[in-house]
């Protein structure tokens, strides 16, 4: 009996290569407990010695990340920890979503807490834990570590969109993020557990492990209930995704938020729910494809309309991009589709979880380029920034105008713009799925988004009004100039990289 229970053991504990093959994500964890250290034995007046590691930290794990893969050359598809891991995305460009979205999350921060009074070293902590948490949540190939990541995450985000405490905006948005993602979390909870009771019992294996869950769908097993758990736990992806209907909570939060964690969640959440929502559908409930590819398919069509309508009535620009990423979470969306509907859909030789990949990409430099020119702008108060504040930037500071036209123009896919670029893989997909409701759906969208995403560039170049203080010059500094043209830069050279 012991014999028995040893040799199990020993089969199912971690080997070496195991603990290589997460390199990037300890080396983020590790990252987020020396925020800590620093915080307890660094003086007041070397406080940016904090956030100066944890980006010089982020910029060597991506590098790690991209040119090594943790260090291991490894085969692709191998099952990791006794098969709670499994690597099947394509672990570089997932890892640098996360990774760079962190990174220019840090830049962003900096000056905005110390202008509010606002710890740093905590900030950093929770931003660093939970991009460790997405980066570990991506690679699940069990439901354990799918929901301990997945909850992992979500509580460090109720802790940064609520951070600025003297903010009633950040308060009463990280309690309706609370709200949000607690009813979220007990749906996909529960389609757990409906799974798990349908297709457990003797005989029947791991039914918490995605190969096991697809093996016995495969083989006809399952009844009513089990498509009940299925759809719960696809609605919770969608959820994080910010996909109709359970979109309605992103403006408000989006909204209240700080700035620098509205644009951490408009990139590094959306990606985490894209990204488990195709290892969903591609896993587990691969054998359900059938059924759930005509559900993600309304489901595309009707995010892709209810984001654009919806950002035509706001004159806010924080919710205007908010809803506008309901629109590129429609995008996504209708990627994951044609992965479920053709599985050996491909746009120019890019299968499609590649092109998911690169749209996040895409959509990160974009989203960051944006909110950062935005962020140079001042504002009595961050959760109020309507059209009309922008009115003559283009006299008061041209390198902010500048950074919002390349990263406006490449959300809005503007060519020669990656944004276009990308846009155009995901077009390319659901011509080769045969996808053309949503092809429709997609192209009417992006013509209802040029209004609103011109509508703010159209401010931004006018005349600026006669209040002295609305035409005084604004300064950018030398680090922020030099985010601005790095990102504007790639969003040119991107798009060129991606067609090569």
């Amino acid at each position: 009996m012991s014999a028995g229970i040893d040799l199990a053991f020993k089969s199912l504990a971690p080997r070496a290569s195991d603990w290589a093959a997460i390199l990037p994500e300890l080396g983020v964890a590790a990252l987020s407990l020396f925020a800590l250290l620093q915080a307890m034995v660094v003086p007041a007046r070397l406080r940016w010695l904090i956030p100066a590691t944890a980006r010089a930290g982020l910029v060597l794990v991506a590098v790690m990340a991209v040119t090594g893969d943790g260090g291991v050359v490894r085969p692709a598809d191998e099952a990791l920890f006794g098969g709670l891991l499994r690597h099947n995305l394509p672990m570089a460009g997932v890892r640098l979503v996360f990774l760079s979205s962190a990174l220019l999350t840090s830049l962003m921060a900096g000056r905005f807490l110390a202008a509010r009074g606002a710890g740093l070293a905590d900030y950093h902590h929770v931003l660093l834990v939970v991009t460790a948490a997405f980066m570990l949540l991506v690679q699940s190939d069990h439901f354990v570590p799918f929901f301990v990541s997945l909850e992992t995450a979500a509580v460090g985000l109720y802790v940064l969109v609520g951070y600025l405490r003297r903010s009633e905006a950040s308060l009463e948005a990280g309690v309706k993020f609370l709200v949000a993602g607690g009813l979220s979390s007990a749906f996909l909870l529960m389609g757990m557990v409906l799974v798990y009771g349908t297709l457990g019992g003797p005989g029947a294996g791991d039914s918490l492990s995605f190969p096991a869950i697809a093996r016995a769908l495969a083989a006809g097993k399952g009844t009513v209930l089990t498509l009940a758990g299925a759809a719960m736990i696809v609605g919770g992806a969608a959820f994080k995704l910010g996909a109709f209907p359970f979109h309605s909570w992103i403006p408000d939060v989006y909204q209240g938020a700080p700035t620098p964690t509205t644009a951490y969640l408009a990139t590094a959440s959306k990606a985490a729910g894209a990204l488990s929502l195709l290892l969903l559908v591609t896993g587990p409930f691969a054998p359900l494809a059938a059924k759930v590819a005509p559900a993600l398919a309304g489901l595309a069509l009707l995010t892709l309309l209810a984001g654009n309508l919806a950002a035509l009535a706001t004159a806010d620009i924080k919710r205007a991009l908010a809803l506008s990423g309901v629109s590129h979470a429609g995008f996504l969306l209708a990627a994951i589709t044609a992965a479920v509907a053709r599985t050996d859909a491909e746009a120019f030789s890019y299968p499609a979880e590649n092109v998911v990949v690169l749209y996040l990409l895409a959509y990160v430099a974009g989203t960051f380029l944006t909110l950062h020119s935005l962020s140079a702008v001042p504002a009595r108060e961050d959760h109020e920034r309507p059209f009309i504040s922008l009115r003559g930037l283009i006299r008061r500071s041209p390198a902010a105008t500048a950074g919002l036209c390349f990263g406006v123009g490449s959300l809005a896919g503007v060519p020669p713009s990656v944004g276009f670029v990308t846009k155009l893989l995901v077009l390319a997909l659901l011509v080769k799925a045969g996808l053309w409701w949503v092809l429709g759906a997609a192209l009417v969208g992006v013509a209802i988004s040029i209004h609103y995403y011109f509508g703010i560039l159209r401010e931004a170049v006018s005349r600026p009004g006669e209040d002295r203080e609305d035409a005084a010059p604004l300064e950018v500094g030398a680090v922020s100039r030099f985010i601005i043209g790095a990102l504007s830069l790639s969003t040119l050279a991107a798009g060129v990289l991606i067609l090569l």
